[in-house]
């Protein structure tokens, strides 16, 4: 059950915010041009933040290992909820938008403490 929450948690950070987020962040989709200007952020950060977010999803897909280069995926991603959240807290964003990227930090602090127990990949599957 531990594997399963494990995994169940590092995908969606992987899937959604690296690399489904980061596309988005690169391509610089309308919602992303509407956030930018209400939280006062110019484009090309988007950008940048665009490539890290997919650098670190395929960070934290790295084997065990490996694991300092993996901490510092999360350590990225971690940075990366709490500004965004404080961002939308000091912009007067709604409560949603302040909330749900402490959501994503919930998600990632439980791939976080739950790593050392467990693997993403069987020791076969690599």
């Amino acid at each position: 059950m531990t594997r399963k929450i494990y995994i169940v948690s590092t995908l969606i950070i992987v899937i959604l915010i690296g690399f489904v987020g980061g596309v988005v962040d690169i391509l610089l989709s309308d919602s992303v041009i509407e956030v930018a200007n209400k939280l006062g952020y110019p484009l090309y950060f988007f950008t940048m933040l665009g490539v890290l977010k997919i650098i670190g999803g395929a960070m934290l897909l790295l084997p065990k290992k490996l694991d300092k280069i993996r901490d510092l995926a999360y350590a990225g991603f971690a940075l990366d909820f709490l500004f965004a959240s404080y961002s939308h807290y000091s912009s007067k964003s709604s409560i949603e938008e302040i909330i749900i990227p402490l959501i994503f930090l919930v998600i990632l602090a439980i791939s976080f403490f739950l790593k050392n127990k467990t693997t993403l990949f069987r020791s076969s599957e690599l």
